[in-house]
């Protein structure tokens, strides 16, 4: 599992662009569960689970109430706790981290505008089944999606897809079928371990990382607790002459350690391209020393 979270990185770090497909088990990751009759959706909606007999969020979405009053009063309450009353969680901190300014788009069945609501373009997430906000209402994006495919159709670009079941047919499907149509897109998959599936055909390109999903988004923003963006601080505080010739080498020394990677140098920057930069600094700014 180590090497693959390394390679992973290393993947993602090298990408011009991520496709990011995500569903449930994002949510799941948050603390959030549309399916789920847990101790949140009983606190929550103890009076609609006695009068009307509804088990979780996703059925008092679809229930067929006596009044529209009804249908109304469960809406505002959900809007209230999973929207209003939303605070950005660790796992959505991490995925930023993850994408570190690299162009995105998202498709998503989630209905809850969590990735929006956590700094996320919202002109760049497509909610294929619409928004709690937007009862009824799907804003397409469509055209959006097929321009972001069509601008990055023969670069290097890495699918990410976060908790989006085997037999999934609404994000999954379409997109295992783009993945093998472009030789240089690469696959990465989160989800636990019943839920991977990566076709025989595109295995070569993929890397699947089962279990707990807000772990698994954390190792991969992370260097053993050094963010990756972390690194790009490094090589502009380095271009800019604001670190020490020593400095630079120690701080080389310990981003390649945290990554776990040995051997020759040639074999540590093709893990993180930007050592590359800060190795090359680190020996500049050595022989002007020694000079």
């Amino acid at each position: 599992m180590e090497n693959k979270i390394t390679e992973a990185k290393d993947w993602i770090s090298q990408a011009d662009a991520l496709l990011i497909g995500a569903s449930n088990g994002l949510s799941i990751a948050e603390g959030y569960d549309i399916f789920a009759n847990d101790e949140r959706f009983r606190q929550l909606f103890a009076d609609f689970q006695q009068r009307f007999g509804i088990r979780n969020v996703l059925e008092g979405c679809f229930y067929s109430y006596p009044s529209e009053s009804d249908r109304e009063t469960f809406f505002k309450r959900l809007r209230q706790v999973w929207i209003d009353n939303y605070e950005p969680s660790e796992v959505m901190t991490d995925l930023r981290r993850i994408v570190n300014g690299k162009p995105y788009f998202i498709i998503t069945s989630n209905a809850d505008t969590h990735l929006e609501l956590s700094g996320f373009d919202a002109d760049k997430v497509f909610e294929i089944e619409g928004a709690f906000e937007r009862t009824g209402e799907i804003d397409d994006k469509s055209e959006e999606l097929q321009t972001f495919i069509r601008q990055y159709a023969n670069s290097n670009l890495v699918v990410l897809e976060l908790g989006i079941g085997s037999r999934n047919r609404m994000i999954k499907a379409p997109l295992m079928q783009l993945i093998a149509q472009q030789a240089g897109w690469r696959y990465v998959t989160l989800n636990l371990a019943q839920e991977l599936f990566i076709p025989q055909h595109i295995a070569d390109r993929s890397i699947g990382l089962a279990g707990d999903i807000s772990k698994t988004l954390k190792e991969l923003s992370t260097c053993k607790g050094l963010p990756i963006r972390a690194a790009g601080t490094i090589i502009r505080m380095a271009v800019e002459e604001r670190l020490t010739s020593r400095s630079c080498h120690s701080l080389f020394s310990i981003l390649s350690s945290t990554l776990k990677i040995r051997g020759t140098t040639d074999r540590s920057l093709r893990f993180l391209p930007s050592l590359t930069k800060l190795w090359n600094i680190s020996r500049q700014k050595m022989r002007k020393v020694r000079r």
